[in-house]
């Protein structure tokens, strides 16, 4: 009889059983949830801990924040999905008990593609999945921002022809949206590095800036030996120019707020540049008269490189280093063929220019001279040749390679008489057959009247030649000389370094000479060039002012 009422019992429960899982089942319930020992109590836990692979950490005492991480833990849905990919980053979750046993931990791993919302714990060897309910607000937390693509300034780079760069921001101010939809300020790391970045510039411009995201406003700043030297503020592309060297500079870019972005703010990048410009190479003129000067410049040329001219004018020009830029005159003599093309080619490192210039045709005059015999005889002989082989000839490769030369050149007498179509007359002397041209321009003026240097240079040459009287010779520099003949007497001695306007002797008529006045001429080594345009415009340097 008791064996019967036994088996009635358990047959009894296991009919309630059955029919409380019925229960259960047709209302949605889990049975595993209303029984299972996995659930977290809040009241037990003090403190939430999550951690992640680097050593990041959040810790969460807030009562009603625990409250609220512990009810999506314990709401977490079992599922079947795979959670070891690549594109999760796993966390440890530590909740701190008020005694050491009710203590937990577990894995918890995050899907970095925000927006699939998929956040994982495991606890009891079982991956449940977190609702998306909770998953916002859940990742407000310090340890998560590692997974917003926007919680700082983007990467930019700098292209040009000579590369890409990408400079790290030294400073910025940034807000980022988290999956709350709310903004947070982004927490700077420290920077203190500045990269050199060697730039060619070819084009005159700046490096094109390249972003997934194109800031709104751009501001350039470039300085050199903390002098600002340029500034652009709102363009990309604005053109600008800088002679070699090195510079510093700050570019701050700005992302405005709007509705459709993520992020705002702005970001400093300094870095330093090379400005290593290609050279640029120019001539003065294409069109030239016989007996007139050309210039030749090439600049931004670096030491390395190498400035080269040929040509079939008939002279080899020296090119001198003013900088970063060269310089060469090229004198075209009286002697040249009017109506004629001639080419000058240069190269300045990678880069080469070829010019054809063009000589006009230029009528010069005839001048028959008639001299007293007996001057002619004592001033063009044999010994007069003989000391203008032993004291001129040797000055005339003479190239200083500095530049004394400012500005235009003055008259050397003042109130001189001058007739232009002097320079590069033929003359004939005492009904000779054979004549010679006049390589300068006689300047008629009384005796003793004062000669000026006509600009900065040296005297190489203060003396009294038989054929000359009383010379000087003074180098300007780059083997450009002016020469003064049949002077009374000196005011300088070789050697001498003479200012434009400096009274350096006074007008006679010594040498080969009818009459008081001076004999001026300038060249270029041994070629005679025209003076009158020197005192109108000076050595014309291309792209510069007269010089």
């Amino acid at each position: 009889m008791k064996f019967n009422s036994f088996v009635r019992f358990k047959i009894q429960i296991c009919l309630l059983t059955l029919l409380i899982k019925i229960v259960l089942l047709f209302s949605g319930c889990n049975g595993l949830e209303l029984f299972s020992k996995t659930k977290f109590k809040p009241s037990r836990f003090k403190q939430i801990t999550i951690t992640d692979k680097s050593g990041g950490v959040s810790v969460i005492t807030d009562t009603g924040k625990m409250e609220y991480y512990i009810e999506a833990f314990n709401m977490a849905e079992q599922t079947e999905n795979e959670i070891s990919s690549d594109a999760l980053s796993e966390y440890q979750v530590v909740l701190e008990g008020n005694k050491p046993k009710h203590s937990k931990e577990f894995t918890m791993y995050l899907d970095r593609k925000l927006e699939n919302s998929n956040l994982f714990i495991i606890t009891g060897n079982k991956p449940g999945k977190i609702g998306k309910e909770y998953f916002n607000n859940l990742l407000t937390e310090e340890v998560f921002e590692p997974v917003y693509a926007n919680r700082n300034p983007h990467v930019v780079t700098l292209k040009n022809n000579s590369g890409e760069y990408k400079p790290e921001p030294v400073s910025y101010q940034w807000k980022y949206r988290k999956t709350d939809n709310n903004y947070y300020d982004s927490t700077p790391g420290e920077s203190n590095s500045k990269e050199d970045i060697s730039i060619t510039v070819k084009d005159s411009s700046f490096p094109e800036i390249l972003s997934d995201f194109k800031p709104d406003n751009i501001k350039w700043s470039i300085s050199q030996n903390d002098k600002l030297v340029f500034e652009s503020d709102g363009m990309q592309n604005n053109s600008f120019s800088l002679s070699d060297g090195i510079y510093q500079c700050t570019l701050e870019l700005e992302w405005l707020k709007n509705k459709n972005s993520d992020f705002y703010g702005k970001a400093k990048y300094d870095f330093n540049i090379k400005v290593d410009n290609p050279p640029e190479i120019w001539i003065s003129s294409l069109q030239t008269y016989p007996g007139e000067l050309l210039v030749i410049t090439a600049n931004h040329v670096n030491p390395d490189e190498n400035v080269t001219i040929t040509t079939d004018i008939d002279f080899t020009p020296n090119v001198f280093a003013r900088g970063s830029e060269r310089v060469a005159l090229l004198p075209v003599s009286y002697f040249h063929k009017a109506n004629k093309t001639y080419s000058v080619h240069v190269s300045a490192g990678d880069i080469s220019e070829t010019f054809e210039v063009e000589v006009l045709d230029k009528e010069f005059v005839i001048q028959y001279l008639v001299i007293d015999p007996k001057v002619a005889a004592a001033t063009r002989n044999e010994e007069s040749a003989r000391e203008v082989t032993e004291k001129i000839d040797p000055l005339r490769p003479v190239c200083d390679d500095e530049q004394y030369w400012e500005g235009v050149f003055i008259q050397p007498v003042e109130s001189g008489r001058v007739r232009p179509y002097d320079f590069g007359k033929r003359r004939y002397v005492n009904n000779s057959p054979t004549s010679y041209r006049h390589n300068g321009l006689d300047i008629g003026q009384n005796e003793g009247a004062p000669i000026k240097a006509i600009n900065h240079g040296r005297v190489l040459i203060a003396d009294y030649l038989i054929g000359t009287g009383y010379t000087i010779i003074i180098e300007h520099g780059y083997g450009l000389k002016s020469w003064y003949y049949h002077m009374s007497s000196l005011n300088v001695k070789t050697g001498d370094m003479v200012k434009k306007g400096d009274i350096i002797g006074l007008v006679g008529s010594t040498g080969f000479s009818t009459g008081p006045h001076l004999h001026l001429a300038i060249s270029v080594n041994h070629v005679y060039v025209n003076p009158m345009p020197f005192f109108e415009q000076g050595v014309l340097l291309p792209g510069l002012q007269a010089q």
